[in-house]
């Protein structure tokens, strides 16, 4: 499998300096880049058509939502992943709107950025084990006329479902994610 090519977009240093040293922990990722605002992120995976970005949402001139939208639009199949400190309702459909793949609170750990990337990206695999048991297991035999006719009228969970969509998912840790 092929290494992800990853540009790494923030205006503070320590923190590009900081997401380099926790991707460069896994052997599939190989960081191709580092810019410091919008403008250089749109202008950088321009040059070095990344798999991913990994950016921060706000930077002084050019957001990294309006530099998610650009390079979406010249390489529709670079990913975005934002990250940020806004969990707000808002901030997510701006982002969806804008075209990411997944959305980050601030301070993830490195697994959780690299899984992330791979969840995007299509690669996250699954332990040979599980599809092993996956793939021999039958498949359910149907259900009764009763059963599908009292699956039909909707849980009050199944129902609770759309509140919760767009909401970050909490770890233990705090950091959140949302993938689209």
């Amino acid at each position: 499998m092929a290494a992800m090519r990853v540009l790494i977009v923030d205006d503070h240093p320590v923190t590009r300096e900081g997401l380099h040293a926790a991707l460069a922990l896994a052997n599939d990722v190989v960081v191709v880049g580092k810019a410091d605002s919008g403008e250089n992120a749109v202008e950088e995976a321009g040059k070095l058509t990344p798999d991913i970005v990994f950016m921060a949402v706000r930077m002084p001139g050019t957001s990294g939502l309006d530099a998610t939208k650009a390079i979406r639009e010249a390489s529709p199949t670079t990913k975005v992943i934002l990250f940020t400190v806004d969990e707000s309702r808002a901030s997510i459909s701006e982002a969806i709107q804008a075209g990411v793949s997944g959305y980050l609170l601030n301070d993830p750990s490195a697994d959780l950025l690299v899984n992330v990337a791979r969840l995007v990206l299509g690669k996250l695999q699954v332990h040979s084990r599980l599809e092993a048991v996956r793939s021999t297991r039958p498949d359910p035999p149907p259900l009764p006329p009763a059963a599908s006719a009292a699956l039909a009228v909707p849980s009050q969970r199944a129902e609770d479902i759309p509140t919760h969509v767009g909401k970050p998912l909490r770890r233990k840790s705090g950091s959140a994610l949302h993938v689209v």
